[in-house]
């Protein structure tokens, strides 16, 4: 039976790496094996007290049991799952070990394994005895982590189509989002951590978990203190027990679950009165109904300020409010941005109004209207807030500014990018909750972002030219200046989404058909970044990322601090270098952060050149 499964997990593993998610595997593998590498490197370190190697060593592991947790909530359920063999005559318990078999083969457990190893240099680094107790405690670990991971898969599972698995899904994108922009103060942490060590009551309660239980019997080897060296693995043993035991019992049906009801009869009369009489008024409701209703896009919902709060208070463990009015304009931002595939979140659905003529403006108005409803108010309460708290009047205008001019060009950027650019994805009655399982929308984001702050230029070059010429009435101009920019993009941008959504409508709906590995196929509808090769796709968009994690936090932000004197090192590389090498990492960041959108516009261009020949 596990030789069975084994085989059916390693046949779709040959379709991912040849399919159109080879980078996701081979990316995910490449950085998987890299921090595998850092948590080694974690044993080795040297510390100014004993004790504080092993309580890092036990934080670093609990951090990789809590992603094997997760996990099933970002990537998707796995691959082989009981439920897809309840009508089969198969023994519970011999499917439970033909899952757990498959459940070892793919990249992330042998990286994981790779990972665990550093209990052995931990050992080594202790005694030929440490040594000898660490190699069944990274087995036992291992076992640990993946049927942990597998029962956590079995209730996110239950939760995939409700707005509840939305919102705790895009409380973990947040999170992981602010965790990969903020990877610089995980150094610095270290740092400070390795000269002063951790406090008592945090070093009780990280050794406390289950996930450190193999570190300390390792250490309690080196004492020669027995009883600590056995019982915390036979109490490892014993967990990996019941989990196997919880586990089984749960792969016959799943009669606790429910499917979600989008919708109920108590909901029938339409929000909005009188409103809901015209064209645009109706999509509105039904954009404003769908926005209560459906998960992903609740997942929108939540993601912006989930985000926005998360990255606004990174900077306070370096005692810096400086970013706290910015909260609505993050929120904003974000916003936009994670909402941007609206018309590919609606999949299919979009023949509707492929099928009558005239009705593409009132679409694209009331999906403009919906999603202000949505984050305007609260936009507006996080601006408030922040502002309130933070503090520093010097930076109301720039916060004010870039908020309601973010509002604007999000409210008009939303239809045109989800026209031109649109993601397609399976339908909403086969999705899950998970972002890998929807649609790829990388590009689209990056692009949206980009469009987006462009939005908010002139509005903070106005309140830039007061500052420099010290006219506090021309800094508050920038606020005139922001809701200008709002209109004329609410307007003008909402007018060439209809129209591209009249001109385009057929082909889009063809893209929704026929899915992502045929988007380069859609004929004249089809982008020149739709038309790119893979390889150069990716290429594309990485080199823009780069670009813009260079050029604005690393090289921009560092500036205005060095020319206002107002300097908050924070999460900025340059700021963290001695004074006489602070400009020069400025301007290599700055210079990398062109190149890569020059490569990037080359690419590009190159490729729309070659597609109108």
């Amino acid at each position: 039976m596990a030789g069975a499964l084994i085989h059916m997990k390693l046949a779709v593993m040959r379709r991912d790496i040849s399919g159109p998610r080879s980078s996701w595997v081979f990316g995910g593998a490449l950085v998987g094996l890299l921090l595998a590498v850092a948590t080694i490197d974690v044993a080795t370190l040297n510390a100014t007290h004993d004790s504080t190697v092993r309580d890092l060593l036990a934080v670093v592991f609990a951090v990789w049991t809590l992603g094997w947790m997760l996990g099933p909530a970002y990537s998707g359920q796995p691959v082989l799952r009981g439920e897809q063999f309840q009508l089969q005559p198969i023994p519970r318990r011999r499917l439970a070990l033909g899952l757990l078999g498959s459940a070892f083969v793919g990249v992330t457990a042998p990286v994981t394994f790779v990972a665990f190893t550093a209990l052995v240099a931990f050992g080594i680094r202790l005694g030929a005895v440490p040594v000898v107790v660490a190699v069944p405690a990274v087995f036992l670990q291992l076992l640990f982590v993946v049927l942990l991971s597998r029962l956590t898969a079995h209730l996110f599972g239950a939760l995939s189509r409700s707005r509840i698995g939305g919102a705790v899904s895009a409380l973990l994108n947040a999170a992981m989002l602010v965790a990969s922009s903020s990877c610089w103060v995980v150094f610095i942490a270290v740092h400070s951590v390795l000269t002063t060590g951790f406090s008592h009551g945090f070093s009780i309660t990280v050794r406390s978990l289950p996930s450190s239980w193999g570190v300390l019997a390792v250490e309690a080897a080196s004492r020669s203190d027995w009883p600590m060296t056995v019982l915390p693995l036979l109490g490892l043993a014993l967990l990996t027990a019941l989990l196997w035991v919880a586990w089984t019992r749960s792969l016959g049906p799943a009669r606790w679950t429910r499917a979600t009801v989008r919708g109920s009869g108590a909901d029938r009369a339409a929000p909005g009165g009188r409103l809901s009489s015209g064209a645009t008024a109706a999509v509105y409701v039904k954009e404003m109904r769908t926005w209560a209703r459906d998960p992903q896009r609740m997942q929108s919902f939540v993601v912006a300020p989930a985000f926005a709060v998360l990255t606004c208070l990174v900077p306070l463990a370096f005692h810096s409010t400086e970013f706290l009015p910015f909260l609505g304009a993050l929120t904003a931002l974000m916003g936009a941005v994670t909402a941007a595939n609206l018309y590919g979140q609606d999949g299919t659905a979009l023949w509707l109004t492929v099928l009558m003529p005239g009705s593409e403006r009132a679409d694209v108005r009331g999906r403009q209207l919906a999603w202000l409803t949505v984050f305007a108010p609260m936009t507006v309460v996080l601006t408030a807030v922040g502002i309130a708290v933070g503090g520093h009047p010097e930076l109301r205008p720039w916060a004010l500014a870039s908020t309601v001019a973010l509002l604007g060009g999000g409210a008009g950027l939303l239809p045109l990018v989800a026209v031109t650019q649109l993601a397609p994805g399976p339908d909403p009655r086969e999705i899950r909750n998970a972002p890998l399982d929807h649609s790829d929308v990388t590009g689209q984001a990056f692009v949206m972002m980009i469009m987006a702050l462009g939005t908010a230029v002139p509005a903070m070059a106005t309140v830039l030219a007061g500052q420099l010429l010290h006219e506090p009435a021309l800094r508050w101009a920038g606020l005139v200046a922001g809701a200008a920019t709002a209109v004329v993009c609410y307007a003008l941008l909402g007018r060439a989404a209809h129209r591209a959504l009249a001109r385009r409508g057929p082909e889009l709906l063809y893209l929704m058909r026929t899915g992502k590995e045929q988007r380069g196929k859609a004929g004249e509808g089809a982008t020149f970044i739709q038309a790119m090769p893979a390889y150069r796709r990716r290429l594309f968009w990485s080199s823009f990322l780069v670009g813009c994690i260079a050029l604005f936090p690393q090289a921009l932000v560092p500036l205005l601090m060095k020319v206002s004197g107002k300097v908050s090192r924070v999460w900025f590389l340059a700021l963290y270098m001695p004074n006489a090498w602070q400009w020069p990492v400025i301007a290599l960041m700055s210079v990398i952060g062109l190149g890569s959108f020059a490569l990037a516009a080359r690419i590009g261009l190159s490729e729309l050149h070659a597609q109108r020949s």
